[in-house]
């Protein structure tokens, strides 16, 4: 994985988001979710690839149950989305404020972190969730799923990617998914200072 080159990328895209309104981060996460939904077909057939996989490999079916996706699930992922865009803006709110006793105003407003990372496991649909509670507070994502998962995550950011390219106010610099080569890409990016902002 090329960490340097993909922070790269990440953090233009956290500058571009930076200068946006509220009203534009919307715009384009719904450019995004109608991308999900144009491209579904394409999404549950890679899904369909993985499940194969994981049943082939002896996954337990509690597990294959958690990354396979359907027609419903395709929908939760659409209906989060929404709930997202229809939440208030965070950035630029004042969560606290003071006086000091010399006379000087003293304000706590929330501002993006960065390039955030988030390491997760098998279900897709972290993948559409994580993206867009990052985007809509302003922050690029490096997302790094399962490499069970892999063929499904990549169906789903190439949607994301499209609906962002297609918007005029969309950043699709703002999201990468690592390529699970190796299980050393989780410490590269826990271990990314300077690079990534925040890890979860």
């Amino acid at each position: 994985m090329n960490l340097e080159k993909i922070c790269s990328s990440l953090r233009a895209g956290t500058e571009k988001l930076a200068l946006q309104t509220a009203s534009q981060k919307n715009l384009a996460l719904s450019a995004a979710l109608e991308e999900i939904l144009l491209q579904k077909t394409a999404i549950l057939e890679a899904n369909a690839i993985d499940v194969k996989k994981a049943r082939d490999n002896g996954t337990p079916e509690s597990l294959v149950d958690r990354l396979s996706l359907d027609d419903k699930k395709i929908a939760g992922i659409a209906d989060s989305i929404r709930q997202i865009i229809s939440q208030s803006d965070p950035i630029g709110e004042e969560v606290a404020g003071w006086k000091t006793p010399n006379g000087l105003q003293i304000r706590q407003i929330r501002v993006p972190v960065g390039v955030v990372a988030i390491i997760y496991e098998s279900r897709p649909n972290v993948t559409a969730d994580a993206f867009s509670l990052s985007y809509k507070s302003g922050n690029a994502i490096l997302l790094r799923g399962s490499s069970s998962a892999l063929n499904s995550n990549k169906a789903i950011v190439k949607a994301i990617k499209d609906g962002l390219t297609k918007c005029e106010f969309g950043v699709p610099d703002a999201i990468e998914l690592a390529p699970c080569e190796s299980h050393d890409e989780v410490t590269e990016i826990l271990t990314a200072v300077g690079k990534i902002d925040m890890a979860l």
